[in-house]
């Protein structure tokens, strides 16, 4: 693993306040992911601090009173460098004005978006948009009884208002490619993986459900792993990838926990988290699982192979720091390229059929004139999405 480390300079220290830290602040601070942290770079001020932590120092980087792009700039830098001991941080208490900032830039992007491309699915991006709120609750704020409850309405929402399968794959799809940053992984697994389910599946409404909120918790032990691995832009080397698969088995115990403390959470929603990177025909981690459980004990159960393809897709629309983003064309040939060992056949050949589709729905979309006097903008707030008329403008101060 690559040993590099953050060191405060001498100038730095002179030009920032640095203060250490005791084991006991860490608790009054929350790390910021950083494709949130990029929207900085849409904002002309903010009312909060923005800190490097560096070992047990805290680097007060960015505050309302010097804020500037060019200072957002270099914190995205240092922080895609494979840098162990970096991590971009805010206050603990102020980390609601950091998400009502996000929140904010997401709805006028979304906005923006559905005026560039009228072909894309008000409702899907609805159900995309509260599925990324329950997401993103997961990830800063752990698992709890709560955090699972919202999880679950959220689920519940989806399998609900559930829209033709080619229809949200499509919107999904060119969403991630006309604006990355608009994309959240777990949100889209579990919009997946409900559709995947209910739709072409045929599962009951409870089955389809445990598929959309294993997508929701199928990565929740990376927040075990530390950032310079996560966010490493080239190849991982052979004792970073088995700290990486780590993250299975850590977030399906602390689902577990939750569990225990009474969380909403079924065993078989848990398993998901530590089967999603299983193959139907063995190979995968970390146990090496093969087939289906309903024909073998020590099998994958249905919903973590329905996670499987939904999370393989998702990451493969991605841009990351490690790959360039795929298109739809693109990634369904990378996918078939292993479909025969990874996937179970009778979910990929549903699955593959459904993204074919989507792409010939949108291409005859596409080669239509567009009717201008139907088109609505839609901006999420804290309830959810309000419409607006065409000509209204947003600010994002």
């Amino acid at each position: 693993m690559s040993q590099d480390v953050y060191r405060i300079s001498k100038s730095i220290r002179e030009k920032f306040k640095v203060f250490p830290l005791k084991p006991e602040d860490l608790a009054r601070l929350t790390n910021v992911g950083l494709e949130h942290f990029a929207y900085l770079k849409e904002v002309k001020a903010i009312n909060f601090s923005v800190f490097f932590r560096v070992n047990m120092e805290l680097l007060e980087f960015i505050t309302p009173e010097n804020f500037s792009h060019e200072l957002v700039d270099r914190i995205i830098a240092a922080r895609n460098k494979e840098y162990q001991n970096l991590d971009i941080c805010v206050r603990g208490i102020d980390f609601p004005k950091f998400q009502a900032l996000v929140d904010t830039v997401r709805s006028k992007k979304i906005a923006t978006l559905m005026e560039k491309d009228p072909h894309l699915d008000r409702k899907t991006m609805q159900i995309f948009g509260n599925l990324s709120g329950a997401s993103q609750m997961i990830v800063r704020g752990g698992i709890s009884a709560s955090v699972a409850k919202k999880a679950k309405a959220s689920a519940s929402e989806l399998i609900d208002g559930l829209m033709d399968s080619h229809v949200a794959i499509g919107t999904l799809s060119r969403m991630v490619l006309a604006d990355s940053t608009l994309y959240d992984h777990s949100a889209s697994v579990a919009m997946l993986a409900g559709i995947i389910g209910k739709n072409l599946m045929g599962m009951s409404k409870i089955d389809a459900e445990r598929c959309a909120r294993g997508g929701l918790y199928h990565d929740v032990g990376k927040t075990c792993v530390p950032n310079s691995i996560l966010n490493k832009p080239g190849k991982f080397t052979p004792e970073e990838f088995e700290i990486m698969k780590t993250h299975t088995t850590l977030g399906y115990e602390e689902l577990k926990k939750a569990i225990l403390e009474g969380a909403p959470i079924e065993e078989e929603v848990a398993l998901v988290t530590l089967e999603h990177h299983e193959k139907f025909s063995g190979g995968g981690y970390p146990y090496g699982k093969t087939g289906r459980r309903e024909d073998r004990a020590d099998g994958i159960s249905i919903y973590a192979r329905v996670v499987t393809i939904a999370d393989v897709y998702s990451a493969l629309l991605m841009k990351r720091v490690y790959k360039d983003a795929y298109d739809q064309n693109q990634t369904l040939e990378i996918m078939r390229g292993s479909a025969d060992r990874d996937y179970d056949p009778s979910i990929w050949k549903k699955f593959e059929k459904s993204v074919d589709k989507s792409q010939v729905h949108y291409k005859e979309l596409d080669s239509r004139p567009v009717d201008q006097s139907k088109g609505r903008i839609f901006l999420m707030d804290d309830d959810g999405f309000h419409q607006m008329g065409n000509k209204k403008k947003t600010n994002v101060s």
